[in-house]
């Protein structure tokens, strides 16, 4: 039972740290010269909530785990309007983007269940 809270934990852990880097990446090539635009916010605002979530979901498994499922469905559909032209792009983003935060979510939200 306690595989799902782990798991959850990794994968918050995993791609919160890898959406970290990218973006000091894209700060360090960007320059750190400008204002980011309120687009670029909202669409980086659900994956960095990644880390914050996961931290909430330690101690308040439900809580945690739906903010997931939502920050989830919202970038999901954030991305889907920025790169609905083009499909492989859209597709890859996806499955680095949302899909974690989804399978995270899901697995606190069982977890607090069978807890319960």
């Amino acid at each position: 039972m306690y595989w799902m809270r782990y798991t959850a934990l990794g994968i918050g852990i995993a791609f919160g740290i890898l959406f970290l880097i990218f973006a000091i990446v894209e700060g360090l090539s960007g320059g750190f010269g400008g204002i980011p635009s309120p687009r670029d916010c909202a669409l980086l605002l659900g994956p960095i909530s990644m880390i914050a979530a996961t931290a909430v979901a330690w101690n308040h498994q439900r809580i945690g785990g739906w903010w997931l499922i939502t920050g989830g469905i919202v970038t999901g559909i954030l991305f889907t309007i920025s790169l609905i032209a083009r499909p492989m792009n859209l597709l890859w983003t996806l499955l680095v983007y949302p899909v974690p935060m989804l399978v995270a979510g899901a697995l606190w939200v069982l977890h607090a269940k069978k807890l319960a």
